[in-house]
């Protein structure tokens, strides 16, 4: 039997909840035909697994909104980790009679989407997407069920104080490595806008980006063990984090902890 951790539970969980938020309307017609809805996630490529992880919990919804009596066919594309699939699938999935498209994950694919949607006049519903500027557009038809980067980051920030504060082991200096895609773009923006307004009691000594898609990051490791800092800040995706947490192990670089603001 395969397990299932505390990550991918809470990442499925989100997608369990955006569906559950498309049914809430449909409470009182009670409606006998189900909704359609259309999910899209990065089920192969580079973000398959988080992808996955997300599809299992959507796939337990719609037994359960059935016994709330709110019907729902859930119809499932694969972006492939990829914008201009995640276009294409929205496109096929609206013109296969999907009512509403819950997703993307990734940012970039998720504004694809909005796009497409806004277009035809489609609701969408942002499942996991942080970038800010996928609702600051003034699109008509998308929705947020997921907070953005200033607000994850802002929230991160102040939990490590309390974190620092009640373990009593405060580090000296961070360093703060980045995914370079969308999301870690613009979780390095909020990183680097709300830090100075935080008060946090470690300096901010260096700001490293990586590409997701490399499979070597030794030279971004290495940068980061020559600042000194003893905190590393760190906002990944799934399988650059593992590369990431190797490679610290293989150069010996042993922070007092590594913790992602929002990731």
């Amino acid at each position: 039997m395969k397990m299932v951790n505390r990550r991918h539970f809470v990442a499925g969980s989100a997608v369990g909840a955006a569906i559950l938020g498309v049914g809430a309307p449909l409470r009182p017609a009670r409606a006998a035909q189900p909704l359609k809805v259309g999910l899209l996630l990065p089920l192969s490529g580079g973000l398959a697994r988080e992808g996955q992880s997300c599809k299992r919990g959507a796939e337990v919804t719609p037994a359960l909104l059935a016994e709330m009596g709110m019907p729902v066919q859930l119809m499932i594309a694969d972006t492939e980790t990829n914008i201009d699939t995640a276009r294409t699938r929205a496109e096929k999935l609206i013109a296969d009679g999907a009512q509403v498209l819950i997703g993307a994950f990734d940012s970039a694919h998720t504004l694809a989407v909005a796009q497409v949607c806004e277009q035809r006049g489609v609701p969408l519903i942002i499942n996991i997407a942080a970038a800010p500027n996928i609702t600051e557009q003034g699109f008509k038809t998308v929705f947020r069920n997921f907070p953005t980067a200033p607000k994850l980051v802002s929230e991160g920030l102040s939990l490590m104080k309390e974190l620092f504060k009640a373990t009593g082991t405060t580090p000296t200096k961070a360093v703060f490595l980045h995914n370079n895609d969308t999301f870690g773009t613009a979780m390095a923006g909020a990183v680097n806008k709300l830090f100075p307004t935080l008060d946090m009691p470690f300096p901010l000594v260096e700001t490293i980006s990586y590409d997701g898609a490399a499979r070597d990051l030794a030279v971004e490791v290495g940068k980061a063990k020559s600042t000194g800092a003893d905190l590393v800040l760190l906002v990944p995706h799934g399988d650059d984090c593992i590369r990431m947490i190797r490679e610290m192990v293989k150069q010996r670089f042993e922070p007092k902890a590594v913790v992602s603001p929002g990731s």
